[in-house]
């Protein structure tokens, strides 16, 4: 950037003509040349008039004429008023084409690296994931037989998630199983880990660290089993795999070889993976989260999104923006991430709660009649559905606050406020298959009544057909159902 700069408009060799000429003509110290170069790149006038005096004075003593040291210092000022703005706006362009022509072409390595420069930052990584989800771009989960330290790009086009991001992994131990992967191939088992890389850069943590992130769910072994101690056992099946490594490899350095001169450690069978409970997916979420720092292979909402969609006005990070919402009611739903039960200087009690959704989290405070109400509800990992009125304060209108009016579970929701849901369907898409599968489905009655618009854009016509009897349960299945037949719906 430097050569080119000077190639270009020789702005860097320009400043390094001003510090030359202010010593050679006036008399001045490198340092009184680099404070000279520094006042003109930020533009202190202040520092520039004393400099000025100071210039004028050296090369006059120097016998240089006042009105050619006049001249040089105005063209010096000038030029300062331009020089930094352009070299520095030039980098800025040329950078911004070059990330620009990289993001359009290459999408997935231009924010696989991004990631990459961000890992330690889980706020960035959690900006930049959206970016991808924003882009089309399917980010997975770490995996020991695919993934680098970093975040890389596979073969199928999807960013996969860097083993050095996860929490307890350090770069050694991804150094030993990349190394080891290169050399003998894919790993088949967790078992198949442990023998075949160095133990002695991944302790029991880092296999632990590498189960819950899900970077051994390509064994298809569930990540609880990896915890799992049998009554009859006395390790879990991931101390047991790490025992396991450890005797394998020492029986290998051993170099014996038996009678018939094959190696003895041909005779040591991996260990039987007992069968478990699996955990649901609010804890292997969760316990996800506690080593990526964010959630990757699912989130604990996904099975609310028709709730999120139909009955929610607002996203979470709006209220992030309390102004724009002032004197409106909103409502929201999402998952309790943290709760405190607390006491004021005067002794009455109060808590807080901070509820998360796709778009961000926020801390909602409960304060007197409040908190009576709600307290039962602040609970980790409950899923609320919040009604409330954003409003000024009542001792202090400068300020804005969320104001709860209601607070519900969101399990309840859809069965509270689904009172009717109306299919759109198009003439022509209307065969027999279809109906065959929603008349099955509405077998299962419910609260939730049916109306069916019938339309037919040629002909400009659309025809509303209400059930005056059809009470449906509004289950996952029928959702299911719509959503793969693409029917469109909308709820009254």
């Amino acid at each position: 950037m430097e050569e080119y700069l000077k190639e270009t408009y020789g702005i860097t060799v320009y400043q390094e003509q001003v510090m030359l000429l202010s010593q050679k003509l006036a008399n001045f110290t490198k340092g009184e040349a680099d404070v000279l170069r520094t006042a003109r790149g930020k533009k202190q006038k202040d520092v520039l008039d004393k400099m000025k005096g100071k210039f004028i004075e050296g090369a006059t003593k120097n016998n240089h004429p006042e009105d050619k040291l006049e001249k040089i210092w105005k063209d010096w000022e000038a030029f300062a008023q331009y020089a930094f703005n352009k070299s520095h706006s030039t980098c800025y362009a040329l950078i911004a084409f070059q990330s620009a022509y990289i993001k359009a072409n290459y999408p997935a390595e231009y924010m696989a690296s991004v990631l990459s420069n961000n890992m330690n930052d889980i706020s960035s990584v959690t900006f930049f994931m959206e970016e991808c989800k924003r882009m089309g771009l399917k980010v997975v989960g770490p995996d020991v037989n695919e993934s680098y330290f970093k975040f890389s790009v596979n073969k199928n086009g999807e960013i996969r998630f860097g083993l050095g991001a996860i929490k307890g992994v350090g770069e050694g131990a991804v150094k030993a199983i990349i190394e080891e992967r290169k050399n003998g191939g894919n790993f088949n088992s967790i078992f198949d880990v442990t023998k075949r890389i160095d133990l002695k850069s991944a302790n029991k943590k880092v296999f632990e660290s590498l189960a819950l992130a899900g970077a051994f769910d390509s064994f298809a072994v569930s990540r609880s089993r990896y915890f799992h101690q049998a009554e009859n056992e006395s390790m879990t099946v991931l101390e047991k795999a790490v025992k396991y490594g450890s005797a394998y490899q020492e029986m290998k350095n051993s170099a014996q070889v038996s009678l018939f001169g094959e190696d003895s450690n041909a005779d040591m069978p991996e260990p039987i993976i007992p069968e478990c409970v699996d955990w649901g997916t609010l804890q292997t979420l969760s316990k996800e989260k506690e080593v990526v720092g964010i959630y990757i292979s699912g989130h604990p909402l996904d099975d609310f999104k028709f709730e999120l969609k139909h009955f929610c006005r607002n996203a979470i990070d709006q209220l992030n923006d309390l102004e724009s919402l002032k004197d409106r009611d909103v409502s929201f739903a999402g998952i309790v991430t943290d709760i405190a039960h607390r006491m004021t200087k005067t002794g009455k009690p109060f808590g807080s709660l901070t509820l998360e959704d796709y778009t961000g989290s926020f801390q909602l405070m409960l304060f007197s009649q409040d908190y009576i109400d709600y307290k039962n509800y602040l609970n980790l990992g409950w899923f609320l559905y919040i009604k409330a009125r954003i409003q000024a304060r009542k001792w202090d209108p400068t300020q804005l606050e969320v104001k709860i009016s209601k607070i519900e579970l969101l399990q309840e929701i859809r069965s509270k406020m689904a009172e009717k849901i109306t299919l759109k369907l198009e003439l022509s898409e209307i065969q027999e298959s279809l109906i065959e599968s929603l008349t099955q489905q509405f077998q299962e009655k419910g609260e939730c009544k049916v109306q069916v618009d019938v339309v037919d854009n040629k002909e400009n016509i659309n025809v509303q057909l209400p059930s005056r009897t059809l009470r449906v349960n509004l289950n996952q299945q029928l959702i299911e159902l719509l959503d793969q037949k693409g029917i469109n719906y909308f709820m009254n």
